[in-house]
């Protein structure tokens, strides 16, 4: 408790003070008869030395590091990580100091890390005010630097998908993220107790770890126990049946008033244990808002609480009850349940007031500052929820999605990318046999005057990269009759295909590369249909070979095999249908 506090108070100081952000700066935490821990403040830059940290560590001591940034300099963020792995510190994240955008490379360099949630924040990284870059230049500096940056993440034992929720993140915007989502990307790691070894020195108390998980709770009323208790009940009653029944049990004294009837506990264990027998996919999250508690010798608890159920058939029941419970706080049981289901979703087919839930517990989370109670209490429920969703088989987004793309969806229907994948691996043949470009005859050669895209209006979208469509599209077509594939470079094997249409000057994208498909190769020719692509996956580490039929201004998807390591993908097409 003393650490956390101290770090708190130098952090409301250097606020106080206006404190310079223009460089990262490093100041000593003191903490009693132990060594201090390093608060690094302000924004990664270039100008930074990350030898100042060693410096300060052999200096001062220090095992451990914290933060008080809003990001910077990539590359900058990322020596800083690179000094405190080789230093061997600890990393640790308070949620009043926050440490967001680069800030987190720096984070993940830490040997052992811990940050309360909502400490990290991650976004797309953006290029500053007056760089100048043109299109091309741009997003070959972006695909660069992403790849520098999945490799430092795979360097640090992280997942490089968090990559990808950031990326889905608008620069303007922030992301902070859960205890689960760190844990699940490896962003926090090791024991808080390894943390809380690396303050103290041979004979000196340790201070406490800052991790709310630590700390020993502040006594509770009989209204926040009651509402603890409430919570644990519709949380329980979302997991399987087994839990959910082994709850009900210790949750109900011996006898109830069950809906204006004394029942015993055993009726009232039976008739839980028959509703989950009946639908045993289920989720329900009640109305924090709608909470009224009255506690005297008794608490009476009364609110809303929203479901999803499902059962045999893909039956689905979806709604909110009002519900009144009695709750006997010496003993911990319910003596009295009643309540009434209030509106009801005919029809449903989504845990639609579930996902409506999560979404205001998530702008609270997300939008809220500080590390104020209701803050935290907002990503706890918004935790929980989330939790529930996936119990009834909700999933938010999917994998390649980004951005506006992602929401919550039933994990069992695939995207319509996911679709074509796997219209794809079904059609994938035992080796890489080459197909006939003459097997996809052309209805006719373009002849006539070839039309330029209109940047300015309809096709404004590809006005990045005018000039080189411009230059391509001009010296006519070279694929199926009337088209002009360009082939545009995005960074060290990494490369995009527009496909323009001589007719109509239309551009549009081809359907592989980027970081996904790297070192694309294409095969092709005037007179047919039929494309055959080469790209290197990084997710499954080998070489594809592709056959696609533009057939009516769409790719058709046609075969799809795996042709070797990542050496094959150093050849030609040609070279490896021999």
């Amino acid at each position: 408790m003393f650490l956390r506090q101290s770090v708190l108070a130098i952090v409301a100081s250097a606020t106080l003070f206006g404190a310079a952000h223009a460089d990262m700066t490093i100041q000593r935490i003191p903490i009693e008869n132990a060594a201090p821990v390093l608060l690094l403040k302000g924004e990664f830059s270039q100008s930074d030395d990350p030898q100042q940290l060693s410096r300060e560590v052999t200096a001062s001591g220090a095992k451990a590091v914290t933060f008080d940034s809003n990001g910077g300099n990539i590359l900058a963020a990322m020596a800083y990580g690179r000094m405190i792995r080789s230093l061997g510190l600890a990393t640790f994240q308070l949620r009043a100091s926050q440490c967001a955008s680069a800030c987190t490379l720096a984070f993940v360099g830490g040997v052992i890390r811990q940050a309360e949630p909502g400490a990290i924040g991650v976004h797309q990284s953006s290029f500053a005010p007056g760089t100048g870059l043109d299109g091309p230049t741009a997003v070959a500096a972006v695909q660069t630097m992403t790849a520098q940056i999945m490799s430092y993440f795979t360097e640090m034992g992280v997942d490089p998908k968090l990559l990808q929720l950031s990326l889905s993140v608008p620069s303007d915007d922030m992301r902070y993220l859960t205890a689960s989502e760190m844990q699940s990307y490896g962003v926090t790691f090791g024991n808080l107790n390894d943390i809380a070894g690396r303050f103290a020195t041979a004979g000196t108390a340790m201070p406490a770890v800052p991790s709310s998980a630590t700390q020993a709770p502040a006594a509770q009323t009989d209204e926040q126990r009651a509402r603890a208790f409430i919570s644990a009940y519709y949380d329980a009653w979302s997991h399987g049946n087994a839990d959910a029944v082994a709850f009900m049990e210790k949750a109900y004294g011996d006898t109830v008033d069950f809906y204006g009837k004394a029942t015993p506990k055993a009726e009232v264990v039976t008739a839980k244990r028959d509703f989950a027998t009946r639908w045993p996919i289920r989720a329900y999250s009640e109305r924090p808002q709608s909470l009224r508690i009255n506690c005297s010798n008794t608490c009476s608890i009364e609110g809303n609480v929203d479901w999803y159920a499902k059962r045999a058939g893909d039956r689905i029941s979806s709604g909110t009850a009002e519900f009144l419970f009695v709750w006997d706080q010496k003993t911990g049981t319910i003596v009295s349940e009643s309540g009434k289901v209030s509106e009801t979703d005919k029809g449903a087919s989504a845990p639609v007031r579930l996902i409506s839930q999560w979404q205001e517990q998530n702008g609270a989370c997300r939008g809220g500052s500080g590390d104020s109670a209701e803050t935290l209490a907002a990503c706890g429920r918004r935790e929980r929820i989330t939790a529930k969703l996936q119990t009834v088989n909700w999933c938010f987004g999917r994998e390649g999605e980004y951005g506006y793309q992602m929401d919550w969806h039933d994990c069992d229907v695939p995207s319509s990318q996911q679709i074509a994948a796997g219209a794809n691996a079904s059609a994938v043949s035992s080796g890489a046999a080459r197909k006939n470009p003459a097997d996809f005859p052309i209805s006719g050669r373009f002849a006539g005057k070839t039309m330029l895209p209109d940047f300015k209006g309809r096709d404004r979208q590809f006005n990045s990269f005018r000039t080189r469509i411009r230059d391509g599209i001009r010296q006519g077509p070279n694929f199926a009759g009337h088209y002009t594939l360009i082939q545009i470079g995005c960074g060290t094997g990494c490369s995009f295909v527009i496909v323009a249409d001589n007719k109509t000057g239309r551009p549009a994208s081809f359907p592989r590369g980027g970081e996904a498909n790297m070192y694309l190769a294409l095969d092709y020719r005037l007179e047919s249909r039929l494309l055959a692509a080469q790209w290197f996956s990084y997710d499954s580490g080998r070489c594809l070979l592709e056959y696609f039929d533009f057939d009516r201004d769409e790719w058709k998807p046609l075969t799809k095999a795996d042709i070797g390591n990542n050496d094959t993908c150093y050849k030609t097409i040609e070279e490896n249908l021999r």
